[in-house]
């Protein structure tokens, strides 16, 4: 990836007036831009996301997840590398009911790979990210609470549930992944006020649907292309949520991405220099390891054309 070079991209970062915001991942950085309390509460919003009802109680994303044993680590995968049937997920979400009934916990699985709670009152526990844990090992990272639900326990009879079901019997004859575990993330009730930065929010993310819908905008799916963008009104802002490179990532699927990241640099990055006279400015918002790098591109950044480009692995 450190040789991967967009041009159109590295072109208008170089002419940019850059800052940093301490805010890590695509969700971090929406959550502080839509002002949500903290701990963001990530499930109740991505929940409204996935329909226009929005959720009443508290909430954790239940992500299936696959663990694996590396020397005296347990890894966490990603969901995207399990590759899910909707009847698959459906089957396992239905024992994962059935088993936690009596603690009151009420799974719901929205889509092949995303996977909710419901948490009685007084249950919510305190989590880590998946994004925070993926990839890396689980130890230290498990969810706690101080409620009657001992949510580490919680997890291994998941895992218990999950490995012995024959779904996961079928998955592993087939050579494929187990769903084996569900990771616990993203605790809290649907925010009684999300402020609106936003007129218009063009997305696929749920997160970032979510946030449209209880902020009150207008909500659409991203267009091809830049060129495509229209304003609501001449004076309002529209945020562009381009989340295909990314999940390619999340699959370790390096191949995808790279076509994925072209197609964005030939389809929203080439022509930047329109949209700012188009809109008076744009403003590209790059997550990172650690923090968040934002581009601002207003008029000036079209007479910066002496400047001169860096890979795009030196802004990483």
């Amino acid at each position: 990836m450190r040789e991967a070079r967009l041009r159109s991209l590295e072109r208008w970062l170089a002419r940019a007036d850059l800052e940093r915001s301490p805010a890590v991942g695509a969700a971090g950085w929406l959550a502080e831009r839509f002002e949500l309390p903290q701990p963001p509460p990530y499930a109740a919003v991505a929940l409204a996301g996935e329909s226009a009802e929005h959720p009443a109680g508290e909430w954790l994303r239940a992500d299936p997840v696959h663990l694996r044993i590396e020397g005296d680590s347990v890894v966490v995968l990603d969901p995207s590398v399990l590759g899910l049937e909707r009847e698959e997920a459906d089957a396992l979400v239905a024992s994962l009911q059935r088993h936690f009934a009596a603690d009151g916990l009420r799974f719901h699985a929205a889509d092949r790979e995303r996977w909710y709670v419901r948490v009685p009152e007084g249950e919510r526990p305190t989590t880590v990210a998946l994004e925070a844990v993926r990839g890396r090992d689980a130890f230290g990272r498990l969810p706690s609470g101080g409620g009657a639900i001992r949510w580490r326990s919680a997890i291994t009879e998941a895992q218990m549930v999950l490995s012995a079901h024959e779904v996961n019997a079928r998955r592993e004859e087939q050579g494929r992944p187990a769903a084996n575990s569900v990771w616990f993330w993203g605790e809290g009730a649907t925010p009684e006020r999300v402020d609106r930065p936003y007129a218009l929010v063009l997305a696929h993310d749920t997160f970032a649907r979510g946030l449209a819908r209880l902020s009150g905008a207008e909500l659409q799916a991203p267009p091809a292309s830049l060129e495509q963008v229209d304003l609501v009104a001449e004076s309002s802002a529209a945020l562009v949520v381009l989340d295909e490179p990314a999940a390619a990532l999340r699959r370790v699927d390096l191949d995808a991405w790279a076509k994925a990241a072209a197609r964005l640099d030939e389809d929203w990055f080439y022509g930047l220099g329109k949209a700012i006279d188009r809109f008076g400015g744009v403003r590209l918002v790059l997550p990172r390891a650690n923090d968040t790098l934002v581009a601002n591109l207003g008029a000036s950044a079209r007479r910066r054309w002496l400047r001169r480009s860096r890979p795009l692995a030196s802004h990483a």
